[in-house]
């Protein structure tokens, strides 16, 4: 764990479709920490909806909300504090399908098509200010929401879809992560990370 190898760590529950929470959590993790540098976008659902089902309205609204919309929320609760750091990033998670599409989770591909497209659009807007803001989209990884596919067909899509012919392990996102939030990716920005 973090505070085994001599880190400091602490967990806050955050609703990110709860604008207030949002505000409260931010704060509160700033003042801890005495401020933030790094800001990563990582919320996510995954509800499948074909465009013509029952209920099709209210995942779309919810799948924006919380893969889109909580972006924004989030960054703009940190800005503040992304404006006094010496070398502040932001993080944008979207997905493989934010550069693709499968049929039936529109509501997913679009919002992270979305994402991409914030990720660029704030990368020259407070690139100016020297906030880097970047955006990983990762494929299919071993998680609490790919565990429900069945094995066969996970099998099929990594051995179509992924060159390397498998799923990916979490920490494997969290190294890219970390790698362009590190001083050598200073001048990394605007970029779209599959």
């Amino acid at each position: 764990t973090i505070t085994a190898a001599g880190g400091t760590a602490h967990a806050w529950h955050l609703d990110v479709s709860n604008q207030q929470n949002v505000e409260q959590v931010i704060a509160e993790v700033a003042e801890r920490f005495g401020g933030i540098d790094i800001l990563i976008n990582n919320a996510g659902i995954s509800t499948p909806a074909p465009i013509d089902s029952e209920g099709y309205e209210a995942v779309w609204a919810r799948g924006v909300d919380v893969l889109l919309t909580a972006h924004t929320r989030t960054i703009r609760a940190a800005l503040p504090w992304l404006r006094k750091s010496s070398s502040p990033r932001i993080v944008n998670i979207a997905s493989t399908e934010g550069l693709g599409a499968t049929k039936g989770i529109s509501p997913y591909t679009a919002s992270k098509h979305g994402v991409i497209g914030l990720t660029r659009s704030l990368a020259v807007e407070l690139g100016g200010e020297g906030i880097n803001v970047n955006c990983i989209c990762p494929g299919p990884i071993d998680t609490a929401m790919t565990a429900r596919i069945p094995e066969d067909q996970r099998k099929k899509y990594a051995h179509r879809r992924v060159p390397l012919n498998r799923y990916a392990d979490p920490e494997e996102v969290a190294q890219m992560t970390l790698s362009i939030c590190l001083p050598a990716a200073s001048f990394l920005t605007g970029a779209t990370i599959p």
